[in-house]
């Protein structure tokens, strides 16, 4: 069955097919979260994201894939559990405030402690904005094109392109930063898209270590 008729039967009741669906994507989405909040908080926002894709029965027309729309709500999400817990004083700003989180960190590093270029680029997406973080997994972790993004992010295809390299050049100048020895910078960012996809393999095998 289609992601349409999958979610269709899902409204009218069908758990099996809401089950179908939700296997389908569970780990992807998890994931999305999983390096920004860990394993508790990655549950729970999963778990609401597939409640909301249920409930909003006008919400998906099909005028996109079902899975760049999930991801949609992934992200709403993400930003509404930071809002909540940033300083009431200022608006939290995806495309501004980074969520850089010392004792999520030190867990990564723990799961990246062999990985020395992963480590490096884990550290880095922490500390740069989080709309940033979440452009560059989707497109080097779910292989996402720009269309693609531009409907995830709800915004005109014609900018992706310049949002990737700005977010590309703020990550290269925090990699620069934190880089602990001569040579780990450039051998980490010369295939760039090889060490991102390392991260999401290594969350991966992390997720199910934990299950």
């Amino acid at each position: 069955m289609t992601d349409r008729e999958l979610l269709d039967a899902w409204r009218r009741g069908d758990t099996l097919a809401g089950q179908t669906l939700v296997k389908r994507y569970y780990q992807g989405i998890y994931l999305f979260f999983y390096g920004k909040v860990g394993p508790e908080i990655s549950e729970d926002l999963t778990q609401a994201t597939f409640e909301a894709l249920c409930e909003r029965r006008e919400g998906f027309r099909g005028d996109s894939a079902l899975r760049t729309y999930l991801f949609g709500i992934a992200r709403f999400k993400l930003v509404r559990h930071f809002e909540r817990r940033h300083n009431a004083q200022r608006r939290f700003e995806p495309l501004a405030d980074s969520v850089h989180d010392v004792a999520l960190e030190r867990s990564l590093h723990a799961m990246f402690a062999e990985r020395e270029a992963e480590m490096l680029l884990v550290q880095a997406l922490r500390r740069i904005p989080l709309d940033d973080q979440l452009l560059l997994e989707l497109k080097d972790y779910e292989g996402m094109t720009a269309r693609e993004l531009a409907e995830v992010f709800g915004v005109p295809a014609g900018t992706i392109a310049s949002r990737l390299q700005g977010a590309r050049e703020r990550l290269r100048k925090e990699a620069e930063r934190l880089a602990t020895r001569p040579g780990l910078l450039e051998y980490t960012l010369t295939d760039l898209q090889k060490h991102m996809q390392g991260i999401r393999d290594c969350l991966g095998s992390g997720r199910k270590g934990s299950s």
